[in-house]
């Protein structure tokens, strides 16, 4: 007696091919598309969570960076968005608060699509990531803790912000910041 089932049993998971990465911009309309239907304002709410500017950093090991960001200064990733290929490493998006950042790995001759490349290749940071923060000194505490290298220790700039910078684990630079007004309020002075 035949299994009528035989051929699709054999259609493992493990054996298909991998489907093309999911694009997580088309993801993210089609989320909204979904979501106007269910809640109309919800369309209006998502474009403006959009960024219209976002970085892209290199990084030599883009999942070692990927947690380092994580742990030490307290991303949060779009975990839908991630896309991974054998090939060409992994892209993630991280958040904080409204601000979005893009890593991915650092290019190498055979994959030299974008020209990225990761400060410990050239050296120096060739930019500075601006992030304001809720409570900048706990923020340095746990980014010190975590291994960042401070390259400018907490100051409060005259500029009317208090401030400090780090380096992330292959040498991107970071600039954490928050209004003195606000720390004055969180610190009841």
């Amino acid at each position: 007696m035949s299994d009528d089932l035989d051929p699709v049993r054999r259609l493992r998971p493990d054996r298909r091919l991998p489907d093309e990465p999911n694009d997580p911009w088309v993801l993210a309309e089609e989320k909204d598309r979904l979501m106007a239907i269910i809640e109309p304002d919800h369309q209006q709410a998502a474009w403006r969570h959009l960024p219209a500017i976002y970085p892209r950093l290199a990084y030599d090991d883009e999942v070692s960076a990927l947690d380092f960001l994580i742990r030490a200064f307290g991303f949060t990733e779009r975990r839908e968005a991630r896309m991974e290929d054998d090939e060409w490493g992994m892209l993630a998006w991280l958040e904080y608060g409204d601000g979005v950042v893009m890593i991915g790995r650092a290019s190498d001759d055979a994959h030299a699509v974008h020209g990225l490349y990761s400060p410990r290749e050239s050296g120096n940071s060739t930019c500075m990531i601006n992030v304001m923060v809720d409570d900048v000194d706990a923020h340095y505490e746990q980014a010190r803790r975590e291994g960042a290298r401070i390259v400018m220790e907490i100051e409060d700039a005259f500029y009317g912000f208090r401030r400090y910078e780090a380096l992330d684990s292959e040498g991107h630079r970071w600039h954490f910041t928050e209004p003195i007004a606000h720390v004055r309020e969180r610190r009841g002075t």
